[in-house]
């Protein structure tokens, strides 16, 4: 009788997945790609991508690779609205803009045509939504969902996470700021080093850090002088450090000429910088590592008090 059971329960199994592999393939009859239990962009009745496409997924900043297969531009010929599933089920709309606007749709959207990254990656950004009744609306990128999805195939990836530790002026001009980075995957990657580039060559790629007076809004901010990198499309992988999988590193930022900033309340704000189009798909990985691609935007609220110089 137990063997019966199991006989039972292996057919019903199939016979379920059988009839959601149906489900979703009738949705999208007619679209050259089919609709997966992956990941997948739809827009209108095809689907334009789905997990076969896909090499791996940045959490962190919402980037997916590609594999050497596919290309964004062929992809997303056209720009208009997308349907983002996971798991076959329908979780947001993004919309799609040419990189050459100065309009940015707000909430998530993908830059295409001049985008900031090569053809093999595609970029989700997020501008956030103020609800007069409800305040900040969720990033609907966050969403568990699609987390599932993509561990399925495992493609899920965290990549780098930074965060504020400190900023205190030893004068009345000179600011110091302590960051965190992690790396939360096991894979290693190779990050931007400040203390390789120098000040300048960093903040190329980077305005840095600004603080905001949270009564009056009256900004602050650093006088780096930004140094171009030769060619401006390159890199050097002497810039880069190498993160190893799971561990973190202490990055301290000294600024010398500082905008003179009142006692108040404040609220900073720093960009955590990575290479971007400066990286093809062929440079991508190195012998211990892959280079880092993306930003990661860095928020806090600080007191600044005359009594620390």
């Amino acid at each position: 009788m137990r063997v019966v059971n199991i006989f039972l329960t292996l057919f019903l199994f199939l016979l379920t997945g059988c009839d959601k592999e149906k489900d979703l393939d009738d949705q999208f009859p007619d679209s050259p790609l089919e609709l997966t239990d992956g990941y997948c962009m739809v827009a209108g009745d095809q689907v334009l991508l789905n997990h076969l496409d896909i090499d791996h997924y940045d959490y962190g900043t919402h980037l997916i690779y590609l594999k050497e297969h596919r290309l964004l531009s062929e992809i997303l010929e056209q720009t208009g609205a997308l349907t983002v599933y996971a798991g076959g089920e329908e979780i947001y709309t993004v919309g799609t803009q040419p990189g050459y606007s100065s309009y940015a749709p707000v909430g998530p959207f993908i830059w295409t045509n001049h985008t900031f990254y090569a053809d093999n990656f595609i970029a989700i950004s997020w501008l956030y939504i103020y609800d007069v009744l409800m305040g900040n609306l969720d990033d609907p990128r966050e969403d568990s969902r699609i987390v599932e999805a993509l561990e399925k195939y495992g493609q899920y990836r965290e990549g780098l996470h930074c965060e504020f530790k400190a900023i205190w002026f030893s004068s009345a001009d000179h600011l110091a700021l302590t960051l965190k980075l992690s790396n939360r995957d096991t894979e290693n990657y190779y990050y931007l080093d400040p203390e390789k580039m120098g000040m300048g060559l960093f903040h190329y790629y980077t305005n840095g850090l600004t603080i905001t007076n949270l009564e009056t809004e009256q900004n602050y901010t650093n006088n780096v002088v930004h140094v171009e990198p030769d060619p401006w499309d390159g890199f050097d992988m002497e810039w880069l450090s190498l993160l190893e999988g799971n561990s973190s590193v202490t990055i301290t930022l000294r600024y010398n000429n500082f905008q003179q900033t009142p006692e108040g309340n404040y609220s900073a704000r720093f960009v955590f910088p990575g290479l971007q189009n400066q990286v093809e798909r062929e440079d991508l990985v190195h012998s211990h590592g892959q280079i880092w691609l993306g930003q990661l935007n860095l928020y806090k609220e600080v007191v600044i008090s005359h009594d620390l110089f």
